[in-house]
């Protein structure tokens, strides 16, 4: 008696999770018709979605990955179409693909800093090659960043921007220093006037070399904050080691 109510217990339990689940409509060439909602395991030739509950907040980028479930014997591509996003949020890749031959996609959605506030019901349809759609639906939560997160994600956005910035002109810093190797090799190998001109361009190239690296330190140890107070400087500096070697 006890087993067979453990086995009662287990069974309500499946049922119950099974119900809350959403779990959509199958598609594909083996799907009903009328669409029914999968319930346990996947039909012969058919597909359906496993989409996730998430949430956003304003002025945020999130990965989320939308897996495919295939019945045997469906190998087509299943093309995705999102509707109900709410404004100020969109996703990308723009025209999503899961091709036969990959079991789940991701999608990065990205929310404005004015996207709209509250819990959405996302409509995915996956449209396979042959058959019919696979529809189902995910939840997404667009909440606002309170002033503390704002500010650190203003703060994560400078120290990205200057790091870019930095490995630019690193690069070109680097490219200054190849010229001027060879502009000493010139003024070793050079004679007379030549020479003398070679000098002193390589002289002038040295003063300006060391202060675009003191620009470039001072850049390095710039802050969220402060780094643009440095850029213009640092740009100047190229600017003018650039017309020593033209």
């Amino acid at each position: 008696m006890k087993k067979k109510c453990v086995w009662v217990a287990i069974f309500l339990a499946t049922v119950v999770a099974l119900a809350g689940c959403n779990q959509g409509t199958s598609g594909g060439p083996g799907a009903a018709d009328p669409p029914v909602k999968e319930r346990i395991g996947q039909t012969d030739d058919t597909f359906s979605l496993a989409l996730p509950s998430f949430s956003l907040n304003q002025g945020e980028s999130k990965t989320v990955s939308v897996d495919i479930n295939r019945g045997d014997n469906f190998s087509e591509d299943v093309s995705l179409k999102l509707s109900g996003l709410p404004t100020g949020v969109t996703f990308t890749p723009a025209n999503p693909e899961i091709s036969r031959d990959i079991t789940d996609i991701e999608l990065v959605f990205n929310a404005t800093n004015d996207a709209a506030l509250g819990d959405f019901t996302v409509e995915v349809t996956g449209h396979p090659t042959k058959g019919a759609d696979a529809v189902s639906e995910m939840n997404l939560t667009v909440s606002k960043l309170d002033a503390v997160d704002t500010a650190n994600a203003a703060g994560d956005a400078a120290i990205n921007n200057r790091n870019e910035y930095m490995t630019a002109m690193q690069s070109q810093m680097d490219r200054f220093s190849v010229m001027y190797t060879e502009l000493q090799q010139r003024a070793a190998e050079a004679t007379g006037e030549a020479k003398v001109e070679a000098d002193r361009m390589l002289a002038e190239a040295k003063i300006k070399m060391d202060a675009a690296s003191v620009k470039m330190n001072e850049l390095r140890a710039a802050g969220a904050d402060s780094w643009e107070n440095v850029k213009d400087g640092v740009m100047h500096a190229f600017e003018d080691l650039k017309r020593t070697f033209e």
